[in-house]
């Protein structure tokens, strides 16, 4: 018999998974200081292990170490949550998976050129193609089959995640010339794809737009965070319910 996908899931909130744990069985929880780490099983062959980190890099990075040890046999990393709008073509509601992750505050210039990660020595960090082609795969699927009813068509592109709530539009202007094709803004992706990369886990990152990264963000992101609590699952579904496409382990 098979070994189940084991997949690992967090969000810095919530409300950015779905709160509502009853779409798992056999439940189990355990407590690492103010983390709690939730295991279950959505269906035969899939396993999820799953947390809320908190905001920020740190929050993040701490909550993926733990993640992975308490479950080694994890498969696939994934972060998924909210994200400001850096290309002015994407509007609420609009997914974006990333196909490369940057930490837009690492800057240890003159040692590395702006970006870089020295433990990696890259500024930009990519998915495993393999992951990337399903997930990619699976919600355009979705999509068209019309499980993602609300949110706007799938697309890939380039994700910058720092300690900093955008609401300058100077400052994301500034991000758009220093970060060709940047498509998102958030707080705690890159960190993630870090740890993984140096764990040699596979990750994703996936957002959905909930603000313009503008004078309005604040309120936009306040608003739509209510209203996503009760449709996050829907992409996490999307994903879980085509693993046949999903890469061999």
């Amino acid at each position: 018999m098979a070994r189940a996908l084991h997949i690992g899931v967090l969000g810095a909130m919530p409300e950015e998974i779905g709160s509502d744990l009853s779409h798992l069985q056999l439940l189990e929880s355990e407590q690492h200081g103010d983390l709690t780490i939730h295991h279950g099983t959505w269906a035969e062959g899939i396993r999820l292990s799953l947390a809320w980190s908190g905001w920020g890099k740190v929050s993040a990075a701490r909550a993926a170490t733990r993640l992975l040890s308490s479950a080694p046999d994890i498969d696939l990393l994934l972060f998924t949550g909210v994200a400001g709008a850096a290309d002015p073509a994407l509007t609420q509601w609009d997914v974006v998976l990333a196909d490369a992750v940057v930490q837009h505050d690492m800057d240890s210039r003159p040692l590395f050129p702006r970006f870089t990660l020295p433990a990696l020595n890259r500024a930009q960090l990519n998915p495993d193609t393999s992951w990337l082609r399903w997930a990619s795969t699976a919600l355009a699927q979705a999509a068209q089959e019309g499980e993602l009813d609300g949110f706007g068509l799938p697309s890939t592109g380039l994700i910058a995640t720092g300690d900093r709530f955008i609401g300058d539009a100077d400052v994301l202007d500034a991000l758009r010339e220093a970060l060709p094709g940047l498509k998102a803004v958030e707080m705690e992706g890159a960190a993630v794809a870090q740890v993984a990369e140096q764990e040699g886990m596979p990750w994703l990152v996936l957002r959905v737009i909930s603000d313009g990264a503008d004078a309005s963000a604040a309120q936009s992101f306040g608003d739509f965070i209510q209203m996503y609590d009760h449709r996050a699952w829907c992409l996490l579904q999307a994903l879980l319910s085509r693993v046949e496409l999903a890469p061999k382990r």
